[in-house]
């Protein structure tokens, strides 16, 4: 296929160009008083998105000219590797991203080289992230994890208590889901099973939106082989069918003719199943597996103990509250063990970990004993692990979504408060690390000039939060910079001045930093581009053909 190449300056403005487009688009929701955006529906008929999240805005906006889309791409990346990370600070990045290129290029412009700005911008985050580390106010208190929730979720009446409480029974290490609710918000904690494996085909999610297959109420069949044949468990999904239930298959894999009859059957509505990996790997499987037939209150179908596949009976399966899977991820919640049984087996993993600590050297090689460490602390924490269920209330299936979105970023905000510390919100945090660029020295001009460039950028999200919300942006930063007090934030709603702790206005270091890094960094690698190369899409083969007559006969107008 031929191919197009764009050279510079024209290929940095028009890359640019859609930088500009994207940034403009999601900026406008950042902060409290941020406005939503509507975006259509790519289905005709179904209802559109409404959304006050940075991320989902900047995924939507898809443009014509495909050198601005691939800037705007560039953007997509950052706000998505920003949610993956941290889940809140999309919006942040945006903006932060959009100011340093649109710098960074008009210095090119100028004269300056793009690897020494590079250079520069690079001096400058280090010094930026050390600031950060340094100016962190550790030892998250509840009341602190209150006022963050509430200030990632735009205010959202109730959300933090709930927030603080889902934190303090789960820990910064567990697993809280969220899902679809009703009127009100609710909470539930359970016992649960958390481990990282995915369903083995995403025909098996039940949620689209969130690329989940949720079974409610599901029986778990444990297995330590592959299954290569369908009429091996046809015995089994008779009974569970019999009892209007969904199965959960945790095997060594499914494949060939046993995996495409089950996705044929789920996909038409004949049963309800998912598959999936256990955990651990190799010999450790089979350890792991009995410990979820314990959690569960099954029993793991072993052929090396002499256990047939089409042989299992339903008083063999496992059972639980809940199961929720995504693409790299299983959640059981609610397992039916006996919780006397699961104590007894967590003690006596205990007592084989405290006996591997205690070996003394030369007593089996130092890897090895680290390699059993690990493995029992795994298994003790899966036995002794709780999940949480979040279910998003509202009045109307757009706002439960665009609810959830929020409240969900709110709980990971809060989880990275716990790790790194918080400092003043609102973009006052990033605005007052300006102070530590004012005295660098760099190389050279140009790097220099980079130190400036992020030295700038470093006010643009509390400009943007000024302007969403109707200030006077001068104004507010004078007053700010009057006591030279680096607590001191400011909030929007009541425009107040006052310490940051005290009026709620909290961010958590740990977003402000990805953020900042994830928009340094793809700045970076748009100024060091000098030229793109695009292929030429064939439009010959859709002549004569429209996407209406396609969609009106059904028929492929390539065919």
């Amino acid at each position: 296929m031929p191919k197009h190449i764009i050279y510079n300056p024209e290929a940095r403005l028009r890359l640019l160009q859609g930088i500009n487009t994207v940034a403009r688009a999601a900026s406008v929701t950042m902060g409290h008083d941020g406005p939503a955006v509507m975006i259509q529906h790519r289905t005709n008929g179904i209802a559109p998105v409404f959304t006050r999240d940075g991320v989902t805005v900047a995924k939507a906006v898809i443009l014509e000219d495909r050198i601005a889309d691939l800037g705007g791409r560039m953007l997509r990346d950052v706000a998505g590797s920003v949610s993956r990370q941290v889940g809140d600070g999309t919006t942040t990045a945006i903006v932060l991203a959009q100011k340093i290129a649109s710098e960074a290029l008009k210095s090119i412009a100028a004269g300056f080289h793009p690897t020494e700005l590079k250079k520069g911008l690079e001096v400058a985050l280090i010094m930026v992230e050390k600031y950060l580390q340094k100016s962190a106010v550790i030892g998250v208190t509840p009341e602190w994890i209150e006022k963050i929730a509430a200030v990632a979720s735009k205010d959202e009446p109730g959300i933090g208590p709930l927030l603080a409480q889902a934190l303090a029974e789960l820990g910064p290490n567990g697993v809280l889901n969220f899902q679809l609710g009703n009127r009100e918000d609710r909470l539930e904690i359970v016992e649960g099973i958390h481990y990282e494996q995915g369903f083995l085909s995403p025909y098996f999610i039940t949620d689209k939106v969130r690329g989940e297959a949720v079974l409610e109420q599901p029986y778990i069949l444990l297995y330590d082989r592959e299954i290569t044949d369908l009429m091996d468990l046809v015995p089994i999904l008779e009974e569970v069918a019999d009892q209007g239930r969904p199965l959960l298959i945790i095997a060594e894999s499914v494949i060939d003719k046993a995996l495409t009859g089950l996705l044929l059957n789920h996909v038409r509505g004949v049963f309800k199943v998912a598959a999936i990996n256990p955990p651990g790997y190799g010999d450790k499987r089979i350890n792991r597996l009995n410990d979820l037939a314990l959690l569960t209150g099954g029993t793991a179908t072993l052929e090396a103990h002499g256990r047939r596949l089409e042989q299992v009976s339903l008083d063999q399966l496992g059972q639980a509250h809940r199961a929720v899977i995504t693409a790299g991820a299983t959640t059981i919640a609610g397992g039916a063990g006996n919780r006397k049984a699961i104590a007894q087996r967590i003690e006596t993993l205990r007592r084989e970990l405290a006996d591997v600590r205690a070996r003394k050297p030369g007593a089996g090689s130092p890897t090895g004993n680290q390699h059993d460490a690990d493995e029992l602390e795994q298994r003790i924490s899966m036995l002794t692990g709780k999940t949480g269920a979040f279910s998003v209330g509202g009045f109307t299936d757009m706002q439960i979504k665009e609810r959830l979105v929020r409240i969900e970023n709110a709980y990971l905000t809060a989880k990275a408060a716990m790790e790194e510390g918080v400092l003043p919100g609102g973009g006052v945090g990033l605005f007052h690390c300006r102070s530590e660029l004012d005295d660098i020295i760099a190389e050279n001009a140009e790097q220099q000039q980079g130190i400036a460039i992020l030295r700038e950028a470093l006010g643009a999200p509390l400009r943007q939060l000024l302007s969403n919300s109707g200030l006077n942006g001068e104004a507010v930063i004078a007053n700010l910079l009057k006591p030279n007090n680096e607590q001191l934030a400011f909030d929007m709603q009541t425009q107040q001045y006052g310490q940051f702790l005290e009026i709620g206005i909290i961010d958590a270091i740990k977003v402000v930093r990805i953020a900042l890094r994830n928009a340094v960094s793809v700045v970076g690698t748009l100024i060091g581009s000098e030229s793109v190369i695009m292929e030429v899409p064939d439009l010959t083969i859709m002549e004569g053909y429209s996407p209406e007559w396609a969609a009106a006969t059904r028929e492929d107008p390539r065919m």
